[in-house]
């Protein structure tokens, strides 16, 4: 008898406990989540990192797209660098949530393999992007609306 008050006791506590962690904020309603790349192009060389873009991100990104993985990605660039080797293209992947990116994780560097033909040679072009580019900082953040 003593389990399982136990037991019981302990599957209320989880259950009341993990009421408040999927509680709507009073202020706003959670929106997609997005991935916002902050990236430096070496001097001389942004046509090689544009023309990198339309060559393979965006191929693959459209197939993540109609995966179902992204919902959209856009391109920003910043006019005002405020040191030589700050950013000066920023990318921004929209996803539907969270658990979109753990879902995405496994089947993503298959198509990605797929894309470039085998896993050794979009480890080569990963190489050859660094020759011409370097990833800033990364961030990942959710877009929510006021209520």
């Amino acid at each position: 008898m003593r389990k399982s008050a136990f037991w019981l006791c302990l599957i209320l506590i989880l259950l009341t406990a993990g009421t408040p962690l999927v509680a709507q904020s009073p202020y706003y309603n959670n929106g997609p989540v997005w991935r916002v790349i902050y990236v430096h192009t070496k001097t001389g060389m942004s046509d090689l990192y544009w023309n990198d873009l339309n060559r393979n991100f965006k191929p693959i990104y459209d197939e993540f797209k109609k995966q179902g993985w992204v919902v959209d990605y856009k391109f920003y660039t910043n006019p005002v660098m405020e040191h030589p080797d700050d950013w000066d293209v920023a990318i921004a992947i929209e996803y539907k949530d969270w658990g979109t990116i753990d879902e995405m994780s496994e089947k993503a560097t298959g198509i990605a393999a797929k894309h470039y033909g085998s896993r050794e040679a979009m480890m080569e072009a990963a190489k050859k992007r660094a020759e011409y580019s370097t990833a800033v900082r990364s961030s990942l953040a959710r877009e929510v609306t006021l209520k």
